[in-house]
C-alpha cells in the first residue's frame, strides 16, 4: 500500500503542531502507518496460511464427503487462532520492514535524525504497537487456540452423533472410531459400496475383518451407536495370540442382511478424556503439571508452556530485527519487503519448529531449548540495533 509522506506541506505541520507538538506528531504518523500496514499484511498472510492450504482440503471433503456447510466453517474458525499466532509476528515483520524501509529510502530518518531526534525515540510507537501485539498473541497461545482445538475435536463427534454418513467418502478409510478402521470403496448418496471394516487390537493389529458388497447407516441415539446395515456380508477373524499367523485365520458365515453396531461410547469418551498439550489452557496445564510425575510429561508440559511464551515474544523479536535492516536496506520496493520478512520468518520458525520437536527428551531441556531462536535474533537484532543508534 502506499505511504503518505510524513508532511504533505508546511500548514499541516504547523497545525499539527498546534495539537501537541512535532514528537505527537511522528508518534501518530508512524503508529499510523505501522497499524495499517499490519492489518492488511495479517489478513493476507492469514488467508494464505488458512485458505491456501486448509480450505483447499475441506473443498475436496464438502464434495466427496457432502459436508455440511455449518461444520466446514466450524473447523475453519477452530484453525483461524492457530494461523495467527505465526501471521501476526509475521505481519508485524513485514509491516516493519516496509514502513522502516520507506522512511529510510526517503531520507525522512535522515531529516528527523538531523533535528536531534534518535532513533530510539522514532521507534518509540513501534516499541508500543510491539507490546500491545504481544499481548494479543499470548491471550491467543495461552487461551484462545486450546479452546479452539477442543471445538475442533468436539465438532467430529456431533458430526459422527448427528450425520455419520457425512464421514464416509468414496475410495477412503475412516479412521474416526476408536478400535476400527473403515474402508468404502464407493459412496453414493446414503448407499455405500465395497465395505470393510477392521476391528483392531490395542496393537492396532486387524483381528476381525467384515466385508459387504452394500450398505448404509443409522444412528441409535438411545443406545450410543451406529448401526452399519450390510448386505452380502462376510468375515474373517484371525487369532488374537498371533494375529499375523494366516494359518490360524477362521472365515466366518455369509450374511444376505445384517446389523454391524459401532459404538460411539469410545468416541465420546475420547472427546471427554484427558486433552492432550496443544489443547490445554495455562491453567490447565500449570494443574497438569502438578499432577504429572513422569519426566518425559513434565518436560513435554514445560516446553508447551515455554512455547506459548516463546511464539509471543516472536513479535517483539522481529521488530528489534526489522528495524535496523529496513533502514540498513533502504527499499521501497514491497516485494523486496516481503521477500526479506519471508526470508526472516522461515529461518526463525524453521529452528522453533526443529527446538519443539526434542520435546520428549528431558536430557535436552526442551523448555529452554525452545527459546533459541528467540535468543539469537534477539541477539542479532539488538546488536544491528544498537550499530544503528550509533550512527
Amino acid at each position: 500500500m502506499p505511504l503518505r509522506p510524513l508532511y504533505e506541506d508546511e500548514n499541516e505541520f504547523e497545525d499539527e503542531d498546534d495539537k501537541g507538538g512535532p514528537m505527537n506528531i511522528i508518534d501518530r504518523y508512524v503508529s499510523r502507518q505501522i497499524l495499517s500496514t499490519v492489518a492488511w499484511a495479517i489478513g493476507l498472510l492469514t488467508l494464505i496460511l488458512v485458505l491456501g492450504n486448509v480450505l483447499k482440503e475441506m473443498i475436496g471433503l464438502l464434495l466427496s464427503h457432502q459436508l455440511p456447510l455449518s461444520y466446514i466453517l466450524t473447523v475453519i474458525g477452530s484453525l483461524l487462532p492457530f494461523s495467527l499466532t505465526y501471521s501476526i509476528p509475521w505481519g508485524v515483520l513485514v509491516a516493519v520492514l516496509l514502513v522502516f524501509g520507506k522512511l529510510s529510502s526517503d531520507n525522512e530518518l535522515v531529516a528527523l535524525r538531523a533535528n536531534g531526534v534518535s532513533i530510539v525515540r522514532i521507534c518509540l510507537p513501534i516499541f508500543a504497537v510491539a507490546v500491545c501485539f504481544l499481548g494479543i498473541c499470548l491471550w491467543i497461545n495461552l487461551y484462545v487456540a486450546p479452546q479452539a482445538a477442543n471445538r475442533a475435536k468436539s465438532a467430529v463427534l456431533d458430526l459422527a452423533t448427528n450425520n455419520p454418513l457425512a464421514l464416509f467418502g468414496s475410495d477412503e478409510t475412516i479412521s474416526d472410531f476408536p478400535g476400527r478402521r473403515i474402508y468404502v470403496g464407493r459412496k453414493e448418496g446414503s448407499n455405500l459400496y465395497d465395505i470393510y471394516v477392521f476391528q483392531l487390537n490395542p496393537q492396532n493389529l486387524p483381528i476381525r475383518t467384515t466385508y459387504a458388497k452394500t450398505g448404509s447407516l443409522e444412528v441409535d441415539k438411545n443406545n450410543e451407536q451406529i448401526l452399519l446395515h450390510l448386505s452380502n456380508a462376510q468375515y474373517e477373524e484371525r487369532d488374537e495370540v498371533a494375529p499375523d499367523d494366516l494359518k490360524r485365520m477362521r472365515h466366518g458365515i455369509t450374511m444376505r442382511e445384517g446389523d454391524l453396531p459401532i459404538p460411539l461410547e469410545e468416541l465420546i469418551n475420547r472427546a471427554k478424556s484427558r486433552q492432550r498439550p496443544n489443547e490445554q489452557t495455562l491453567d490447565q496445564l500449570r494443574s497438569a503439571l502438578h499432577q504429572a510425575d513422569n519426566k518425559q510429561d513434565i518436560a513435554v508440559l514445560r516446553t508447551e508452556t515455554s512455547k506459548r511464551f516463546s511464539n509471543a515474544m516472536a513479535v517483539f523479536t522481529f521488530v528489534l530485527v526489522g528495524i535496523p535492516l529496513a533502514v540498513t536496506a533502504q527499499r521501497r520496493e514491497t516485494s523486496m519487503g516481503i521477500l526479506l520478512s519471508l526470508v526472516i520468518a522461515s529461518s526463525y520458525f524453521l529452528i522453533f519448529v526443529l527446538t519443539d520437536n526434542v520435546k520428549n527428551k528431558p536430557a535436552l531441556y526442551p523448555e529452554i531449548l525452545i527459546w533459541l531462536p528467540n535468543i539469537l535474533y534477539l541477539t542479532i537484532g539488538s546488536i544491528l540495533f544498537f550499530r544503528l543508534a550509533r550512527r
